[in-house]
């Protein structure tokens, strides 16, 4: 019996995945996490649309992750989360591309670090309609699409600094606040239509240590040493938690925030 070829081995992955079939939009899947989850996600057998206000990195995603599997099972598609007429376009995209949408990832964030007394007003703004006004727009959007479907999924990201509190991140953490609040109280409005809705809450996943200031280090060990899990935070370790919110193993919970943080909020 020959070994199959990496396109063949791709497909049986795919094949054999948590997800065959299931179109799904990550929002911010050009670059950083976002491409993470993208790539996690198609490895299940997903049709991912990757959603980034960054055009170009939104289609390197993509050939990146379709070079790696042999198939398409990704296309990368430019979208402002701001803007309500660019998240209808990325809905679109999404339904002729894959024919329908079945989940929703609202990846998109943005977190300054700026003590209060120096954040703006217009500071305030930007931070709560890139961290929150996006997850209702995207959500709003891909409503009818799931309800057409017979239901599906939103998952939405937050943060452990929601449980913790953090000095100079009023904004976003107020922001991230409103995300475990539109989770729990959308759950409730359409559990009806067989649509769940969940949220991660993450730790800080840093760049490798040798690419952090002194400062950082310190915060850093300061962070691991509170953990229960006494090790940096990597991407790797929030896929598990998305596929399995993406999948129909989490199919009788909704309304939920599970928290990724080795332990550091115990929440």
């Amino acid at each position: 019996m020959t070994e199959p070829t990496l396109q063949e081995a791709a497909q049986m992955t795919i094949a054999a995945g948590r997800l065959p079939g299931k179109v799904i939009i990550v929002t911010g899947g050009g670059s950083n996490l976002g491409r993470h989850y993208c790539a996690a996600l198609a490895a299940e057998g997903a049709l991912v649309v990757a959603a980034d206000i960054n055009g170009p990195e939104a289609l390197e995603t993509a050939e990146r992750i379709n070079t790696i599997f042999g198939v398409t099972r990704v296309v990368g598609v430019q979208a402002d989360v701001t803007d309500e007429a660019s998240v209808a376009g990325m809905v679109s995209a999404a339904v002729e591309a894959f024919g329908g949408v079945d989940v929703l990832l609202n990846n998109v964030g943005t977190y300054p670090h700026v003590n209060f007394e120096d954040i703006t007003y217009e500071d305030w703004r930007k931070v709560i309609t890139v961290n929150l006004d996006s997850v209702f727009l995207c959500s709003k959007a891909v409503l009818p699409v799931l309800k057409e479907r017979g239901g599906g999924k939103i998952i939405n990201v937050a943060t452990n600094l929601v449980w913790i509190g953090l000095a100079g991140m009023v904004h976003y953490i107020a922001a991230k606040g409103g995300v475990v609040a539109f989770t729990r109280s959308l759950a409730r409005e359409l559990g009806d239509y067989g649509i769940t809705v969940n949220a991660i809450a993450p730790g800080a996943v840093p760049p490798s240590v040798e690419n952090l200031a002194p400062d950082s280090v310190q915060r850093l060990e300061s962070i691991i040493g509170h953990q229960t899990v006494k090790r940096p935070q990597t991407p790797e370790d929030l896929l598990g938690a998305v596929v399995f919110l993406a999948s129909s193993d989490s199919d009788f919970i909704s309304g939920q925030i599970l928290t990724v943080d080795g332990g550091l909020a115990n929440h």
